[in-house]
């Protein structure tokens, strides 16, 4: 055999046993654009929801000019306009934000009983492996309490997402039933990512949705699954915006 068809062989043998010894691609959560380019104001972005077809099936965000909340759940992008109500995003709309993952969950099980939604957040904690892993949970079945909001769609010159939220609609439902849709990032990601649990909710009828404040789970039954990485694309244009605008005890409410 020819000394360059054996280098051949051999390189090729090589690539091989690397792919067995490291395994598959471990799951990562996408991420397009950061916590603290929204928190600045930079509602505009170059992603569109065809584009996050490819990089999750499962995940929330929102879409230009901050025009309501986004949740994909199975696939489906689904935006929860300002007077709450669910509708299928087009391929075409442009997104600032987004948190996504394929979902494949690694566990699930029966919750028992839990009095709010940070009781909820705790409780998930303890199924993940370590508080610096990156998360997605979804939580199913049938809610005493849920708060849920949305925004309005704003126009250049563009608030300060705080600024922003002084115009959100907010409704409390009773015996609720549905999907949360979560994303947890570890706290060393602030500015980046929104740290802690943050819940987007669908109903099961598919016509109310939003951005999770409050929860009371009655019966309900969760999986999830854990990421140790973060695939991030940044949008070309707008404000960066800097971790120094994120108000730390605030965030878990106040974003997306």
């Amino acid at each position: 055999m020819p000394v360059f068809s054996r280098l051949l062989l051999l390189l090729a043998a090589s690539l091989f046993l690397a792919a067995c010894q490291h395994g598959p691609r471990k799951p990562a959560l996408y991420q397009y654009s950061t916590l603290a380019a929204l928190m600045a104001g930079n509602y505009e972005g170059q992603a569109t929801v065809g584009d996050l077809a490819s990089k999750g099936d499962f995940g929330l965000g929102t879409f230009n000019g901050l025009d309501g909340e986004m949740v994909v759940l199975d696939g489906t992008v689904r935006r929860a306009d300002s007077g709450l109500r669910l509708n299928t995003a087009a391929a075409n709309t442009l997104v600032p934000f987004a948190s996504l993952v394929f979902f494949a969950p690694q566990g699930q099980a029966q919750l028992p009983g839990l009095p709010d939604l940070p009781g909820l957040s705790s409780w998930l904690d303890t199924q993940i492996a370590s508080s610096r892993l990156f998360a997605a949970a979804k939580v199913q079945g049938t809610f005493a309490r849920l708060t849920i909001r949305s925004v309005p769609a704003f126009s250049p010159p563009y608030p300060g997402l705080m600024e922003a939220l002084k115009s959100q609609t907010v409704r409390e439902l009773s015996d609720a039933s549905g999907t949360l849709v979560g994303i947890r990032a570890p706290a060393e990601t602030s500015g980046t990512a929104v740290p802690g649990w943050h819940f987007h909710f669908v109903s099961a009828d598919g016509t109310t949705g939003g951005h999770v404040l409050a929860a009371t789970p009655a019966a309900v039954q969760a999986a999830w699954m854990s990421m140790d990485r973060m695939v991030l694309d940044m949008p070309t244009t707008g404000k960066a915006g800097t971790a120094a605008e994120i108000p730390g005890e605030t965030v878990g409410g106040a974003t997306k």
